[in-house]
C-alpha cells in the first residue's frame, strides 16, 4: 500500500508539472523535489530556470498561479554610468544547470548573462554567477532556500536581489493572506479583491519577516518567510492580481556595498516555504519556534520571563501619557494613580525646555522642578519614563542657529548615494515658520551612540527616572547610508541593527539596576535591547495578534493612541479590550480619562483583570484565541489615528494565554459594546496544555476569583456577556 501511495503522489506531481510547463519550449526533463507533502518542479527554459509547479500532494492542490513569476530577479548597476539592468531567473542566461545534491535537494546555477532588458549585450563580459540551493524538510513539508550571487566584475555592482518571490493561485473565494503590518493583519478574499501591502523591514509597519497565504477551510496554504537571524534590511510585498485570481509574495534585498564594483550577495539566513494547514496563528507559531532558537535579538527567558527586565515593568498593567511642566502633570497623574489602585507607568513628554522635535539632541536643562516631581510620583507608585529621540539631530539646533550640527554631528549623519546628509521633517517649525530639518544619525557611529547613552544616563542618574523612552528605534526603517567613513557596508545589510545592538548592550550594562528602556512600535530586531514596545499604531481593520503570538513574554507591549471624536467612548472600550486580549499593558491615555465615570468603570475592569493575571503576560505565551459561536454583533468607531479612521470588529473579543511550565491557562473575554451579547464558547483545555480528562474552571474578574466548576476537558457553554464587561476563565487541573 505504501508503494502504491508513493506512485500515486509521484504521478500527480508529474501530471501537474506537464500541465504547468506546456508553454515552456525545452527538451530538458523537469527537476522534481519532494519534501513531505510539498512537491516542487523546476524546468529549464531556453535561457534560464522556471518554477513551474508547487503542489500540496495530500490535498491535491496546485499552489502556483497560472502565470508563475521568476524565482529570482537581480538588478545590477554600472559603477560609472549608473545604468541599471535587470536579470530574471527564467531568461537571459548563457549557462544554466540543475543538479540533485547528496542531501536530496536541488542546486541551481546561472552563469554568463548574455542580455538584459532594455539593451541587448549590456552585460557582455560580465562574470556574474548565481547559485541557489533548495533543501527539503520532509518532516515539515517544507523547503529551505539559500542564494549566493558572485561578483559581477569590475564594471558592475549587485544593487538589489529579489528572492524568493511566488505568484500563488486561488485557494478559494475566501483565500486569506497574513502580512506583518503592526500586530499582523489578515486580508480575506485576497486573490479576488485588489489589495497591496509593501514596505521596508525592519520597521514599525513591517515588524516581522514572514507572511502566509491559506485556504478559507485551512486545509492548505503556504508559509513564506525569511529566517534571517540578523534581521537584515529588506522590502516585503504581498499583493493581489484579481483578474488572474493570484497573489504575489516577495522579499527584495538591497545588497551590502551597493554601488561598489565586485560586491557579492549571500542571502542572510534562509528563505523558507512550508505547507500550512491552519491559519495566521499556526504560521505565527512556526515563526516563533524559529525566532526562539535562532534570532539574534531573542532575549534569554527564565521561569519568570525576562530576568533583565525589572519585575515592576514585567508586572505593570496601565500607562498614562501627558507632558509639560511638573505643576500641570503631577496633580492629574496622582489622581489617576489613586483612583486606579495599581502601579502606573507615566510617559512624560516635553519635560525639557526645548520645543518638541526641535533643537534635538540638546534636552537639558529640564523644566524647573522635574527631578523633584519624579521623586514625588515614584513615591506614590508611578514609574516615570520621559521621552527622547533615538535617531535625529536638528540641523539648526539652537533656535534658527546651526550650533553643533555642522561642527559636531555632520560627520555621523547618514548620507545618500550622492554624499548628501539625509534629513527628515515632521510637524515642528522654527521661529521663522520654516520646517525643522532633522538629520538622521547613523547608529554605526560612536559619536551618536555616545550621545544617546549620555542622555539616558543623565536622566536616570541625575533626575531619578525609572525608565527612558528612546523614540523611533523600532519604528523608523533603516536608512541606506553610503558614508564609507562610518565603517559599515554601504547601503543594505544588517549593520544598522548591529549599530543599535552595540548601543543598547553598552547602555544596559551602564544604567542602574531596576531600570528599563522602551521604544516606539515593534520592529523585532531590537527586542533584546528594550524592555517594552509602544504598540500605539495597532489600529487597523482585520488585525490579528501575530506579533504577541510570536513575542508574548519576550517583551512587554503597551500603549494605544486614545483620541477624541464623537465615538471616543466606544473607541476607548474597543482599544482597551483589544489590548487586554492581546496581552498588552493597558492605556497610554491622558490621566484625566479616569474622571469620566463610564470610561472609569470599564478601565477598572480591564486594568484590574490584567493586574490579577499579569504573570501570564510576562512568564507565559499566547495560546490560540478562542472563536465564539453565534451571531456576534459588530461594533465600529472612529479611532482617530488620523481624522475619520474607522475601525470595525466583533463586539465580544476573546484571547487566550498559557503558562506551559505550570500547566495552566486563561481565556480572556470582554464585551466592548453597550448591549448584552449571547454566544457559545467552546474550550479544549488540552490544547492549552492543561492535562487530564477534566478541568477546573475559575471565573476571575478585577475583584478576584469567583465561581468555580469542573468540566470535561472539551466543553461548551452558552454565555451572556454584559455590556462593557471583562472577565476570564482560568483553566487548571482539578
Amino acid at each position: 500500500m505504501r508503494l502504491l501511495a508513493r506512485l500515486f503522489v509521484l504521478s500527480f506531481v508529474l501530471i501537474a508539472a506537464r500541465t504547468r510547463a506546456d508553454a515552456v519550449a525545452t527538451a530538458n526533463a523537469p527537476a522534481n523535489l519532494t519534501a513531505g507533502d510539498l512537491a516542487m518542479v523546476l524546468q529549464k527554459t531556453d535561457g534560464g530556470v522556471a518554477l513551474t509547479s508547487l503542489v500540496d500532494t495530500a490535498a491535491k492542490q496546485e499552489l502556483l498561479a497560472a502565470k508563475p513569476l521568476p524565482l529570482v530577479e537581480l538588478t545590477l548597476r554600472n559603477v560609472k554610468s549608473k545604468e541599471e539592468v535587470r536579470l530574471t531567473a527564467d531568461d537571459g542566461w548563457g549557462e544554466v544547470d540543475i543538479q540533485n545534491d547528496p542531501a536530496g535537494g536541488l542546486t541551481i546555477r546561472w552563469a554568463r548573462p548574455n542580455w538584459a532588458r532594455p539593451k541587448k549585450d549590456a552585460l557582455a563580459g560580465c562574470a556574474l554567477r548565481v547559485t541557489a540551493r533548495a533543501i527539503p524538510e520532509p518532516e515539515k513539508s517544507g523547503i529551505r532556500w539559500t542564494l549566493a550571487v558572485d561578483s559581477p566584475g569590475d564594471q558592475w555592482s549587485v544593487w538589489r536581489v529579489v528572492f524568493p518571490q511566488v505568484a500563488l493561485g486561488d485557494l478559494g473565494p475566501g483565500t486569506e493572506v497574513l502580512f506583518p503590518r503592526g500586530s499582523g493583519e489578515v486580508k480575506r478574499g485576497a486573490s479576488r479583491e485588489a489589495f497591496r501591502f509593501e514596505g521596508p523591514y525592519p520597521g514599525g509597519w513591517v515588524g516581522m519577516q514572514f507572511m502566509a497565504c491559506y485556504a478559507p477551510d485551512r486545509k492548505t496554504g503556504l508559509y513564506f518567510a525569511m529566517h534571517d537571524p540578523w534581521g537584515s534590511t529588506k522590502d516585503l510585498l504581498a499583493a493581489s492580481q484579481p483578474a488572474e485570481h493570484a497573489t504575489t509574495l516577495r522579499f527584495d534585498h538591497p545588497t551590502e556595498d551597493m554601488g561598489k564594483a565586485n560586491n557579492r550577495f549571500s542571502l542572510p539566513g534562509e528563505a523558507v516555504w512550508r505547507l500550512l494547514r491552519g491559519d495566521w496563528f499556526d504560521a505565527s507559531v512556526m515563526y516563533r519556534d524559529w525566532a526562539r532558537a535562532h534570532a539574534k535579538w531573542y532575549p534569554r527567558l527564565g521561569a519568570d520571563g525576562r530576568e533583565d527586565t525589572p519585575q515592576w515593568m514585567r508586572e505593570l498593567s496601565v500607562w498614562v501619557m501627558t507632558g509639560g511642566p511638573p505643576e500641570e502633570v503631577v496633580p492629574d497623574v496622582e489622581h489617576f494613580a489613586k483612583e486606579i489602585g495599581v502601579p502606573v507607568g507615566l510617559h512624560w513628554y516635553n519635560w525639557h525646555e526645548i520645543p518638541f522635535d526641535n533643537d534635538y539632541p540638546h534636552y537639558f536643562p529640564t523644566k524647573q522642578g522635574f527631578a523633584e516631581a519624579v521623586r514625588k510620583l515614584q513615591g506614590a507608585g508611578v514609574f516615570v519614563m520621559p521621552y527622547i529621540n533615538g535617531r535625529l539631530w536638528d540641523t539648526r539646533d539652537k533656535g534658527a542657529e546651526d550650533f553643533e550640527f555642522t561642527s559636531v554631528a555632520r560627520p555621523a549623519v547618514t548620507k545618500d548615494a550622492d554624499g548628501k546628509p539625509i534629513v527628515e521633517t515632521y510637524g515642528s517649525t522654527e521661529g521663522d515658520g520654516s520646517k525643522v530639518a532633522l538629520g538622521v544619525m547613523c547608529p554605526a557611529t560612536e559619536l551618536w551612540r555616545n550621545k544617546v547613552q549620555g542622555t539616558v544616563l543623565r536622566l536616570m542618574n541625575e533626575c531619578g527616572v525609572k525608565g527612558v523612552y528612546i523614540d523611533q528605534v523600532a519604528a523608523a526603517t533603516p536608512v541606506l547610508c553610503f558614508d564609507a567613513t562610518h565603517g559599515h557596508p554601504l547601503g543594505g545589510g544588517h549593520w544598522w541593527n548591529e549599530g543599535y545592538w552595540t548601543l543598547m548592550d553598552s547602555l544596559r550594562a551602564a544604567m542602574p539596576k531596576d531600570h528599563m528602556l522602551t521604544t516606539e512600535c515593534n520592529a523585532e530586531p531590537f527586542i533584546k535591547g528594550f524592555d517594552g514596545y509602544l504598540t500605539w499604531h495597532w489600529q487597523y481593520d482585520d488585525q490579528v495578534p501575530a506579533f504577541p503570538a510570536v513575542y508574548g513574554g519576550a517583551i512587554q507591549m503597551f500603549g494605544c493612541a486614545y483620541r477624541e471624536g464623537e465615538t471616543k467612548d466606544l473607541a476607548l472600550r474597543m482599544k482597551a479590550g483589544q489590548q487586554l486580549v492581546y496581552g498588552e499593558q493597558i492605556g497610554w491615555f491622558h490621566p484625566n480619562v479616569i474622571k469620566d465615570e463610564a470610561n472609569a468603570a470599564y478601565l477598572h475592569q480591564v486594568v484590574g483583570l490584567r493586574w490579577r493575571l499579569r504573570r501570564y503576560f510576562f512568564a507565559g505565551e499566547m495560546a490560540r484565541p478562542p472563536k465564539l459561536q453565534g451571531e456576534i454583533p459588530q461594533v465600529r468607531a472612529d479611532w482617530q489615528w488620523t481624522p475619520n479612521w474607522w475601525v470595525q470588529n466583533e463586539a465580544v473579543l476573546a484571547g487566550a494565554w498559557r503558562l506551559p511550565a505550570e500547566n495552566r491557562a486563561v481565556v480572556l473575554l470582554t464585551n466592548t459594546s453597550d448591549k448584552p451579547v449571547t454566544a457559545k464558547l467552546a474550550v479544549d483545555a488540552g490544547s492549552y496544555g492543561v492535562p487530564g480528562a477534566e478541568v477546573r474552571v475559575t471565573r476571575i474578574t478585577a475583584e478576584g476569583p469567583g465561581e468555580t466548576f469542573t468540566a470535561p476537558r472539551v466543553f461548551e457553554r452558552e454565555l451572556t456577556f454584559a455590556p462593557g464587561s471583562a472577565w476570564a476563565w482560568e483553566l487548571t487541573a482539578p
